[in-house]
């Protein structure tokens, strides 16, 4: 890992629930609540909620893939050079990071049909008639559908798919246009968008060209060994070919663990096709060819149909204030997905937000299947949880320590109608925030000289100055620049921030 972490200070975005991408503000009430608690408690209030579309992120400008894999592992995603996190607690839909592997795919008789739809579509047609029969020897054996997709194209000389780096095309930027059209109904496009959207990235130059070694290592996926190391990181641009049409691109992130799906773009003409199904489970069968580990799938919504879909392919969530993973069969056998959720040991006597930082050192765990953890989402993040009165207690010392920041005087996590986001919100996000480092433990990092550890590692590039200084002491920082730094290690954690230069 070689590239330094360079991002923007963090910002905190509020805006209605119409604007949200998922629901579009046209969920009932009661499923824009983050726990069922918080439904109860304020629900003579409910017609003045102010239910919001509500995000964390900051721009990122340098950023590694090894870094990005764990910011992926953390419950970030991005768009472009923009990465995101959702405020669990305040947002109208829960968004779960979700990832799986091939061997914890279900075949459904959906999946069974697409893959047998698509062997037979990309045959070529002079021999189409004794594939078909040669297939029929299988119906007394239990099908491989990965080894059959790897044999069908192998077999096709009229289809083919390409991985290639992640840069426009005239070709691809029409195929976009056309698949946003007619399948999103969305007229308003343009180059720059495409290239912003499923171009850009924060990676190296060197890292999204690659080189001629590593595209054709990649492109020969179907022949890699056991024990082979994937040469090529980072982002990709799958063609699929149909007798020299393009017909759909996968735009992926290859990363240590896995690969990450970004976006799927595919010619209406073929929808019978089934691409997007066939595209996850390709993209499935190519992680386990490559001796990746998982698959990321993005994120996972339990009531929107067009994410919820994921959960046809099995695998885990990942619970954001634990750093694990939890499979989503147990979930879906323990706990509403539709809200917010967080899991710890039945032995614990009071339920209050978990630390954090040192997790955040190494990859998430996967929960024990004899584990006798619970949710405890309510206890803590509730109207009677203990998160905002620790937080609040937190908030009052650094504040006196010269870090300034506010008290919580509201009760409720939610705002009404009668309020509007300023300017200056964006800077500010709260003090109670699932999956970011809780403000007590920051309060016990700074009172153990923790943070001194950034000291002449991180680095400020002051916008207005032009000039990047290293910060030599962070006692003797600005108060301003003190919250700042608190706030990036509440965002990736201490380990993380070490090494970053944060554009101010």
């Amino acid at each position: 890992m070689t590239e330094r972490l360079i991002i923007s200070a963090p910002f905190y975005i509020r805006e209605s629930n119409t604007e949200c991408g998922y629901c579009h503000g046209k969920k009932p009430i009661e499923q824009d609540y983050s726990l069922q608690s918080w439904s109860q408690f304020l629900q003579e209030d409910g017609d003045n909620i102010a239910f919001e579309n509500a995000t964390l992120g900051f721009q990122a400008e340098s950023l590694s893939v090894e870094m990005y894999d764990k910011l992926c592992n953390i419950g970030f995603r991005r768009s472009g050079k923009f990465l995101y996190k959702t405020d669990m607690l305040r947002n109208c839909c829960r968004l779960y990071t979700i990832r799986t592997t091939s061997k914890q795919v279900r075949f459904s008789k959906e999946l069974k049909t697409s893959v047998k739809r698509y062997k037979k579509s990309i045959r070529d047609d002079d021999v189409q008639d004794q594939k078909l029969s040669n297939s029929n020897n299988t119906t007394n054996r239990e099908v491989d559908y990965f080894k059959e997709m790897i044999e069908g194209e192998r077999n096709s000389n009229c289809f083919k798919c390409v991985f290639e780096p992640a840069v426009f095309t005239k070709e691809k930027y029409d195929l976009f246009v056309k698949y946003q059209e007619n399948v999103h109904k969305d007229h308003i496009n343009s180059e720059k968008s495409f290239k912003r959207f499923l171009c850009d990235s924060p990676f190296s130059e060197e890292t999204i060209i690659g080189t001629q070694e590593e595209w054709d290592e990649l492109n020969n996926w179907k022949d890699f060994k056991k024990n082979d190391r994937l040469k090529r990181l980072g982002p990709a641009h799958e063609c699929y070919y149909y007798k020299n049409n393009l017909i759909a691109v996968a735009v992926v992130d290859i990363l240590p663990s896995g690969i990450s799906s970004v976006y799927f773009i595919w010619d209406p003409d073929y929808h019978k096709w089934s691409l997007g199904k066939l595209s996850a489970l390709r993209e499935l069968c190519i992680t386990e060819r490559l001796n990746l580990g998982y698959y990321y799938m993005g994120y996972y919504i339990e009531d929107c149909p067009k994410m919820a879909y994921k959960a046809k392919y099995g695998g885990e969530l990942l619970d954001i204030c634990r750093h694990e993973y939890i499979p989503i069969e147990k979930l879906k056998e323990n706990v509403n997905l539709e809200k917010l959720f967080t899991f710890q040991n039945e032995s614990s006597e009071v339920f209050s937000e978990q630390h954090l930082n040192d997790k955040l050192k190494g990859p998430p765990t996967l929960m024990d299947s004899k584990s006798n953890a619970r949710n405890t989402a309510d206890s803590v993040y509730g109207p009677e949880g203990t998160a905002v009165i620790n937080a609040n207690a937190a908030a009052r010392k650094l504040s006196d320590l010269g870090i300034p920041y506010e008290v919580t005087q509201d009760r409720s996590i939610y705002g009404n109608h009668s309020e509007t986001s300023t300017a200056k919100d964006y800077r500010n996000f709260p003090n109670v925030f699932p999956g970011l480092v809780p403000l007590p433990e920051i309060l016990e990092m700074v009172e153990k000289g923790k943070l001194n550890m950034l000291n002449y590692g991180l680095l400020f590039y002051d916008t207005k100055l032009g000039n990047i200084r290293p910060m030599s002491n962070f006692e003797k920082e600005s108060s301003h620049i003190k919250k700042l730094v608190c706030d990036i290690v509440r965002c990736i954690g201490l380990h993380n921030t070490i090494d970053a230069l944060i554009i101010i």
